[in-house]
């Protein structure tokens, strides 16, 4: 178990320790009974306070703030605060107009904040409470009677907050809070477990293919077991099931959560929403608002779960309202329902292509040892073939000294080449030079990262190379592959003040031997299929030579002598694809 902690016993103090020395003025924190205030309590309104378990980061204690809640309990990891923790609470924040009590449906929560509740009343305290159960993907499980509480409580926390700070009274404020909990429905699922640091081993285990859903949020197995799916089928499958259970039809007008478990990166996140909301314009409602982040989360788990919100005036006013808190701020800015189509960015790009060499007849046979500009096409197919089935193992093996997306990176720019394969041809017809260049346009455009640039230019200066050629000698080839390893170097000088070279281990100690063999043949009047076996011979040695070799520039270039062992994956993958394609041009 890897955790960023000083003991597992006091995790829960430093943590709302750090809370509040991140927010000075704002939030304060209770040591000893561990629940997290706003430093600047009202008492002329209604006191909101929630909490549960901790392990939920940012819930609890990330709600706290102006427009929101007043105060947060802090239980363990996953376990209840005990009724004296929020007890103590009740009493240090109560105001003039009594105190609300925000309950999520887990046992431990009911039980213990119902008792505060009473011992508080006992007290002569004015306390009321409201239970959220928004989970529909269960009615019990082993830590609820019902539904469970998730992340759709975070909607109750914002708009009973946004309730209290305008000064409803608290059976008003009661009112709105269950209001909102009526309306509100969540689902969740898992790519893993979480790692409660206390048993420091995964809650169950997944394998690579396979994903729980209908979880909750204390790192519990869901309801189904089943194969991962994609982005557009879970959020079809998610915003489907809670409009159904909802009974949400055409014309409502709704809010939106995509909230992670604490595992999943934002970007993730994002598509989930993305095609969330592409659902929900194609079903005819509108949407509000939407909040995608880190909202109700189980520790490290990566999955995500979807809330969403059926709104009218009232509940949309509250949603509205400003927030401060650090985990929910809002603007309080009127935002229109949007019912607009969600259109796909690039429709060209969703099409399916076949990315196996398919160029026909004959191209790949070389007469009177010249290569015209259909064989220039066989080649380029061919090297986009090798490149888009060698994906994953070209990224495998830059992960041992760069940062593993070589592969998809290349494969990207050649997977449009394919997409433009039809007008590429047409090129073609014009001559080698425009076929070239036009293939290196593409290649900047959508190769990524430094490829982008180096295999661009390559193509762009190996164009130049060709132009006004109707056909490529041996010696015209050599001048092409020496063309090329002048673009990549040119990009070098411009980018770090020298192109890269042999020794380097960068795909130049395989492109630069290739280009001398290529030389050398152009003068010892080498058949141009011989050139080519030559050429990718050479280019094999070269980057089997980057083996052992200390990276001084490109992708592994930061690692230094971490990088010895591996071969540079462009040099690997440049004599892959010289050898690959030499082996399927014949002579006639």
């Amino acid at each position: 178990m890897k955790k960023i902690l000083g003991s597992v016993d006091r995790m829960v103090v430093e943590m709302g320790s750090g809370l509040a020395l991140t927010y000075p003025g704002k939030l304060t924190f209770d040591y000893q009974n561990k629940f997290v205030v706003r430093a600047a309590l009202n008492a002329e309104k209604a006191t909101l306070i929630s909490g549960g378990g901790s392990g939920h980061e940012p819930a609890h204690g990330g709600f706290v703030g102006k427009g929101m809640l007043d105060a947060a309990v802090c239980g363990e990891i996953f376990s209840s605060p005990s009724q004296i923790q929020v007890y103590r609470c009740i009493k240090a924040t109560a105001g003039k107009k009594g105190t609300l009590l925000i309950i999520k449906n887990y046992s431990g929560d009911i039980m213990n904040f119902q008792n505060a509740a009473a011992l508080a009343e006992l007290d002569g305290l004015k306390v009321e409470y409201v239970k959220v159960a928004d989970d529909i993907a269960v009615e019990d499980s082993l830590y609820t009677v019902g539904r469970r509480g998730v992340a759709g409580t975070v909607f109750v926390h914002k708009i009973a907050g946004a309730a209290a700070e305008a000064g409803e009274e608290l059976g008003e404020v009661k009112r709105i809070a269950q209001k909102c909990a009526d309306n509100v429905r969540s689902v969740g699922f898992a790519y893993t477990s979480c790692t409660v640091p206390a048993k420091g081993t995964p809650t169950f285990d997944l394998g690579p293919d396979e994903m729980e859903y209908g979880v909750g949020i204390h790192g519990e197995p869901g309801v189904k077991r089943e194969p991962i799916t994609t982005a557009d089928v879970l959020a079809e499958r998610m915003v489907r099931s809670i409009v159904k259970d909802l009974g949400i039809v055409k014309g409502d007008t709704v809010a939106v959560m995509v909230n992670g478990f604490g595992g999943t990166p934002l970007l993730e996140l994002d598509i989930l929403d993305h095609f969330a909301m592409k659902e929900l314009a194609g079903m005819g409602i509108g949407v509000s608002r939407n909040f995608t982040g880190n909202y109700m989360t189980s520790i490290d788990m990566a999955g995500a779960s979807i809330s969403i919100l059926r709104l009218d005036d009232e509940l949309e006013k509250y949603l509205t309202a400003v927030s401060e808190a650090p985990a929910f701020r809002v603007d309080g800015t009127e935002q229109k329902p949007r019912f607009t189509e969600i259109p796909d960015d690039d429709n060209e790009s969703q099409k399916d292509f076949t990315f196996t060499a398919d160029t026909s007849g004959d191209a790949n046979q070389i007469l009177d040892n010249r290569i015209t500009p259909k064989n220039m096409v066989f080649i380029i197919d061919k090297m986009a073939e090798i490149i888009i089935e060698n994906e994953v193992p070209f990224c495998d093996l830059d992960s041992h000294a760069g940062d593993g997306d070589f592969g998809k990176s290349v494969a990207n720019g050649f997977k449009q080449l394919k997409r433009n394969w039809d007008a590429l041809k047409d090129e073609s017809s014009k001559g080698i030079f425009e076929f070239l260049d036009a293939c290196s346009l593409i290649i900047m455009q959508y190769c990524g990262g430094a490829s982008g640039p180096i295999w661009g230019f390559a193509f762009k200066h190996a164009a130049l190379s060709a132009k006004g050629k109707e056909s490529l000698s041996v010696k015209d080839m050599a001048d092409l592959l020496a063309a090329a390893v002048y673009g990549i170097q040119d990009v070098g000088e411009r980018a770090f003040g020298r192109g890269a070279g042999i020794g380097d281990k960068t795909l130049m100690d395989a492109l630069i031997p290739c280009a001398e063999s290529w030389k050398h043949d152009a003068g010892a009047s080498t058949s141009m299929l011989e050139a080519f076996k030559n050429g990718a011979a050479k280019a094999v040695e070269g980057a089997e030579s980057t083996k052992s070799i200390v990276a001084r520039m490109g992708r592994a270039g930061t690692v230094g002598e971490r990088s010895i062992g591996y071969p540079d994956a462009g040099a690997f993958a440049l004599g892959k694809i010289f050898t690959d394609i030499s082996s399927a041009l014949v002579a006639k």
